[in-house]
């Protein structure tokens, strides 16, 4: 909790489910994405229902999980890293996941 005005939480350009959004436009039309609750996930479907998780853990990395098979990964981004190139990430570390 922030004790003063200097330790307020820096505003985030990127959520979890807009980086999941931008994933689709390199996964292709037949993947969708839905916002986890209170904007703190992103999940991507794939065409043939595999469910994956994009987040930030307790350490502030982006993950990738594919909820199906429980296999994870960690991408070196933050949100303010480029939407473009993180999507083209997440897309590329789902063929290893998948």
């Amino acid at each position: 909790m922030a004790r003063s005005f200097f330790e307020q939480p820096r505003e985030q350009p990127h959520t979890p489910y807009t980086v999941a959004r931008a994933a689709l436009e390199f996964l292709g039309d037949q993947w969708t994405a839905l916002p986890g609750p209170w904007g703190t996930t992103g999940h991507l479907r794939s065409p043939d229902r595999i469910p994956f998780t994009v987040g930030v853990c307790e350490a502030g990395r982006l993950y990738l999980r594919n909820d199906s098979a429980g296999d994870s990964t960690h991408l070196p981004y933050d949100s303010s890293a480029d939407l473009a190139g993180i999507g083209r990430a997440i897309a590329e570390a789902i063929g290893g996941l998948y």
